[in-house]
């Protein structure tokens, strides 16, 4: 029941809905199901209930750690990105993603390792640590299979703005694009949505703030659509940057 209930965060139920489902499954499980546990946090992070989240977090680690289950502790660390990146709080990001890419490499486990770099890729970037960044991308594309979305999708969205902001507009273009596409293929909403945004931060740089504009909008469409009020109030955070001349990397 907990592993099923996995792909709730990844896929395109309401957020209200997806919460009630989890509630519903935890209170008919009869065992420890820490799936449950960090799947709920995922979900009131995106519903901008973050301090609700970072105690469930807590918990659920605390009490993983407590049973030894270090690929699970390694793996959860992805949650607690996801709630540190959409509260703002990037060093904290930055810290979770770092602790589940060095347990997962402690460990030989190269699979979700591939996605946790690009995690820590895009933490580093929103710090502005852009080398770092880039070696982090580039480790978690080379790692995950061209079938892995997640890892595409984030992997090409953070290098295709660091290069944008090497001046290579048409290398940029085109990774932000092939991410766009791959992201469009899956029912995703928070993929679709975080895919136009660095496409939307790709134009930005290179000067096309219309289109920035446009593709902006349409990521808060893509999350409106699916109830993910703390992802839209980060697109609308990355749109005021633009228009009083912050960095686009400080959503």
């Amino acid at each position: 029941m907990g592993w099923l209930r996995q792909p709730w965060p990844w896929g395109p139920p309401p957020r209200v809905e997806a919460l009630q489902w989890v509630i519903d499954a935890e209170a008919q499980s009869t065992v420890f199901q820490p799936q449950l546990g960090v799947v709920r946090a995922a979900i009131l992070a995106e519903l901008g209930r973050f301090d609700e989240a970072r105690r469930l977090l807590t918990e659920t680690v605390a009490q993983v750690n407590e049973r030894g289950m270090r690929l699970f502790l390694a793996m959860s660390m992805e949650l607690v990105w996801i709630c540190e990146m959409l509260a703002g709080d990037h060093a904290a990001a930055e810290r979770a993603a770092r602790q589940g890419c060095e347990q997962l490499e402690r460990l030989g486990e190269h699979s979700f390792l591939s996605t946790h770099s690009c995690e820590l890729a895009e933490a580093l970037y929103a710090l502005g640590r852009y080398d770092e960044s880039e070696q982090w991308a580039l480790r978690g594309l080379e790692l995950g299979s061209r079938d892995d979305l997640v890892t595409q999708v984030m992997g090409l969205g953070v290098r295709s703005r660091l290069l944008a902001r090497k001046g290579q507009a048409s290398a940029a273009l085109e990774l932000a694009e092939e991410a766009d596409r791959l992201a469009r293929t899956t029912d995703s909403p928070w993929m679709q949505g975080d895919a136009a945004l660095d496409l939307a931060e790709v134009m930005h740089l290179t000067g096309d703030r219309t289109r920035a504009a446009e593709l902006i909008q349409r990521a808060i469409d893509c999350y409106r659509r699916n109830g993910m009020t703390a992802r839209v109030a980060r697109a609308q955070r990355l749109a005021a940057a633009w228009t009083s001349g912050s960095s686009p990397a400080s959503r």
